[in-house]
């Protein structure tokens, strides 16, 4: 008996180091409701962030591209050291005409004046990237308040199964110092107090491994929240439940039209259309105005000059044609074409993905919600199959076969509707991601 006694109070610290385990730290935190997880994933989630600084570098991108439509001003300077002053030959003598130091400097100015529309194609490339860019924040923000909630839920769902291991822990435990006694009177035989302690022992193990779950589930949503993983973390039990009231198609319409991930492909086909506009810009002559002042000198400042004048300004237009490049210009004409078709053909495809994704949501739900009130009736009927079998074990008329059989239904059943009740919260966010909601 001091074996079975010293079991038994192992087992108790067991089982109270995983309560101190799971309830030291959050029951010090602020409990979060789910919209301040969403809200505080949304300020704080690296993904985000990253998506941020791509959509900041897309905003530069559009900035540049604008940029071409506007002048250049360009400078220059060089200089030249001659061994011999240049000269020209007039009528047998040699006249000088320059210099051994030569400095020239110059200012420009140049506008285009067209470029077969490239430079505006570029410009609607650049915008296109910026939107998408835009799009991919959205992306990045709907799947962070879906992992939000599906990290809250997760949460929640591990700390009901602490709950439940708990008290059937100590549902067995009171189970175990009954049997010791009906053993010690000689009413049972040892084998069912050897039922007992086991049943008792494998309670202990299961509620130090949901202690475990449980803070595995606080750091997957600190992670998700952007804190520390091992911060201090609660949150407010949810268990509300709003019946859908949608129909499937309404849903699929709505998806269609908010997705982003359906705008980014549509935006990635009207790129091409710049691409093959882009590429078909070479088939044109490029001509561009063209303002110059130059001075020219002996001097660093180009100050002096005693063989031609100092300073001089020209305007005038530039204009080069490329006219033949083997087909280079064609091709890639013709494989941006292929490429818009392409992507023409993936939009459609996952469109179709997304009215299924909305189906599989739909229906998903509508099994959560049909499934809490089967799971309510299930732990009604084992709470009081639980009861039931207490009050004839003792009045010995079952045996702990019994006792510890109802125990495992009523922790089956708790699991069963914390899991349904829970998950149901998580198929609604599910949908809501499926729709393009946050």
């Amino acid at each position: 008996m001091l074996n079975q006694d010293t079991q038994s109070f192992r087992s108790t610290i067991c089982s109270l180091l995983a309560i101190l385990l799971v309830t030291a730290g959050p029951a010090l935190a602020r409990e979060l409701t789910l919209d301040q997880a969403v809200d505080e994933a949304l300020a704080n989630n690296q993904a985000i962030a990253e998506a941020s600084a791509y959509r900041q570098a897309a905003a530069y991108g559009e900035a540049g591209a604008r940029a071409a439509f506007f002048p250049k001003l360009a400078a220059a300077y060089t200089y030249t050291n001659l061994a011999e002053n240049p000269y020209v030959n007039i009528a047998g003598n040699q006249v000088i005409v320059n210099s051994t130091d030569q400095h020239h400097w110059e200012v420009r100015v140049s506008q285009p004046l067209f470029a077969g529309f490239g430079i505006d194609s570029r410009h609607q490339l650049a915008s296109l990237g910026l939107e998408n860019a835009d799009l991919e924040v959205r992306r990045a923000e709907l799947s962070v308040a879906f992992q939000a909630k599906q990290a809250y839920f997760g949460l929640l769902m591990a700390e009901k199964g602490f709950a439940v291991a708990q008290t059937a822990e100590k549902n067995l435990a009171a189970h175990e110092a009954d049997a010791e006694q009906f053993f010690a009177r000689g009413l049972i035989p040892y084998n069912d107090l050897l039922k007992a302690q086991v049943a008792r022992a494998d309670a202990v193990q299961e509620l130090e491994r949901a202690a475990v779950q449980v803070r595995t589930a606080t750091s997957t949503l600190n992670i998700v929240l952007g804190r520390t993983y091992d911060a201090r973390t609660a949150v407010k039990d949810m268990t509300v439940i709003e019946p859908l009231r949608a129909d499937l198609d309404t849903l699929v319409k709505e998806a269609l039209a908010q997705r982003p991930d359906i705008e980014v492909l549509a935006k990635s086909v009207e790129a091409k259309d710049q691409e093959i506009r882009l590429a078909d810009s070479d088939f044109y002559p490029q001509v561009e105005l063209v303002g110059k002042y130059q001075q020219d000198g002996d001097d660093m400042g180009a100050n002096n000059n005693d063989y031609a004048n100092q300073y001089n300004a020209s305007i005038g237009v530039r204009a080069t044609w490329v006219f033949f490049e083997a087909g280079k210009t064609r091709a890639r004409s013709a494989r941006a074409g292929s490429e818009k078709i392409a992507l023409g053909k993936a939009l459609l495809r996952f469109k179709d993905q997304v009215r299924l994704q909305v189906q599989q949501a739909f229906l998903g739900l509508e099994v959560a919600e049909k499934n809490i009130t089967t799971a309510t009736k299930a732990l009604d009927q084992a709470r009081e199959h639980w009861r039931i079998a207490n009050i004839r074990y003792h009045q010995q008329l079952t045996t702990s076969t019994e006792v510890l059989d109802a125990r495992t239904y009523l922790t089956r059943a708790e699991t069963n509707y914390y899991r349904t009740l829970y998950g149901y919260g998580i198929a609604k966010a599910d949908l809501e991601q499926a729709l393009g909601k946050k």
